[in-house]
């Protein structure tokens, strides 16, 4: 069974962890034109043209003015984005320098060593700004995620808890998250209970939110229930209809209920996709699956 850890890990990366966020503005006087670039590098990061920001943030640094900090931290969240993790690190690294109270380069520098897989270092920035801040609900989340790479999943629970007890303001879109990954966690320790329980809270609170669906089939096909584990890959195919993965789970679902005809149909599409996509490792077992059931029930598909 393939199973999704999260929405941004594995080959959904949509979302990074929940921590960007631009500099705190700048009150010291600096040159105009620089200041202008600045500008405009902030309203590519929110239109989400990338490259543009990148070319305009690295000239605002090249003035070395006042703005030089503030430019490296979103420099920094910039190749985040572009998933550019060494250089968000010197770049973070850079900020920090500038300005040792910028929480939002901690939180993005913890962020850049998570995804380098060095989340020892990423735990000892996100300690930095909930020692000046408990009640950075982003902070104990992105902590929990990398105590969660380091298996430590009990540390990884009461990090998700404390981001959920935080005073601060949490978007729905996040909380979501966070009981996707507290599900996934609870489902490592052998909780099935409660990563249910999670997995159904995010689907209450976003209910086209087809990684938990995804999730929670997975869950369910461990457990035996297989009637409901096809009821939430069909309801991830309903949400995301590109996503092979859950034809897969359905088909080998339709297969151990002796259903090999709707497991054929399901696996047709999923060698369909994985040829677009260029996939061709997946191609060839999903084939050599097909053909084997074939060979099985050759009447089936007469």
């Amino acid at each position: 069974m393939i199973f999704l850890r999260r929405v941004f890990l594995s080959s959904l990366l949509s979302i990074l962890a929940v921590t960007f966020c631009f500099s705190s503005p700048v009150s010291a006087i600096s040159d105009g034109n620089s200041q202008h670039i600045f500008d405009s590098a902030l309203e590519n990061i929110r239109q989400q043209n990338y490259q543009d920001a990148l070319m305009g943030l690295t000239k605002v640094i090249n003035f070395n003015d006042d703005l030089v900090g503030a430019a490296y931290s979103d420099r920094c969240l910039v190749n985040l984005q572009l998933q550019q993790y060494l250089d968000a690190e010197s770049d973070c690294t850079m900020a920090i320098e500038y300005n040792q109270d910028n929480l939002e380069a901690h939180l993005n520098l913890g962020l850049a060593y998570y995804r380098l897989g060095e989340s020892k270092q990423a735990i000892s920035q996100y300690n930095k700004v909930i020692k000046s801040d408990r009640h950075d609900y982003r902070a104990f989340y992105n902590r929990g995620l990398a105590h969660f790479a380091l298996k430590d999943y009990p540390a990884a629970i009461a990090d998700y808890n404390l981001a959920m007890m935080s005073h601060q303001e949490i978007k729905e879109e996040q909380k979501t998250l966070i009981y996707n990954d507290r599900g996934v966690t609870y489902w490592m320790l052998g909780d099935y209970s409660n990563a249910v329980a999670n997995f159904n809270q995010a689907i209450d609170l976003e209910p086209d939110n087809y990684t938990a669906y995804f999730n929670r089939g997975c869950l369910y096909h461990l457990q035996n229930n297989y009637i409901a584990a096809i009821e939430d890959f069909t309801e991830v195919i309903r949400l995301n209809p590109d996503l092979t993965k859950a034809y897969v789970n359905r088909a080998i679902l339709h297969h151990t209920l002796g259903q090999n005809y709707n497991a054929f149909e399901d696996l047709e599409i999923a060698l369909k996709q994985y040829k677009q996509q260029g996939n061709n490792t997946a191609y060839h077992k999903i084939l050599a699956f097909k053909q084997a059931l074939r060979q099985s029930q050759p009447s089936q598909f007469a």
